[in-house]
């Protein structure tokens, strides 16, 4: 009886790192898994940036968690794999933090962090080949910073605009 127990728990445990490294399951889309699952980052942002605390405990657990259950799964499904999301939704969240609640500079910040994560300018590309989940987290994390950075430029320079 106990042993059925324990192997229910840990299906149950699989199921739940499954869906939090894939964003859901959004890592399984076969078209642009990582945009999809930037939506997530969206969500939270929309609900929580007006809760600063429970903002960044949000976002530094999913970075955290992601380092750990992602360097579980990648020994899995390979160094980088697309299903993993969790580097994209995570980072995204950094960026987000600094946008104000309007509608043009979420979908601004939105599309250059994409943009910036898949073209990776140096140093990303480097942060990328780091071992384990370090590259996975790292480059998309980089990506953020790169976003916060371009985003804040532009502001200055168009306020009226964002």
């Amino acid at each position: 009886m106990s042993y059925r127990f324990v192997n229910v728990s840990e299906n149950i445990i699989k199921i739940l790192k499954i869906g939090f490294v894939t964003g859901l399951g959004t890592g399984f889309i076969p078209v642009a898994p990582a945009t999809f699952a930037c939506l997530i980052s969206v969500v939270i942002w929309f609900f929580l940036i007006d809760f600063v605390y429970i903002y960044w405990a949000v976002l530094a657990n999913l970075l955290v968690w992601g380092l750990i259950i992602s360097h579980e799964w990648r020994k899995v499904w390979c160094k980088d794999p697309r299903k993993i999301v969790i580097d994209e939704y995570a980072a995204l969240l950094l960026s987000l933090y600094f946008v104000p609640k309007k509608i043009i500079s979420l979908v601004f910040a939105f599309i250059l962090f994409r943009i910036l994560d898949a073209v990776k300018p140096p140093p990303l590309r480097q942060l990328e080949k780091l071992p384990g989940a370090w590259g996975i987290m790292l480059d998309d994390l980089g990506a953020a910073i790169y976003t916060l950075f371009v985003f804040k430029i532009l502001k200055f320079f168009f306020e009226p605009l964002f």
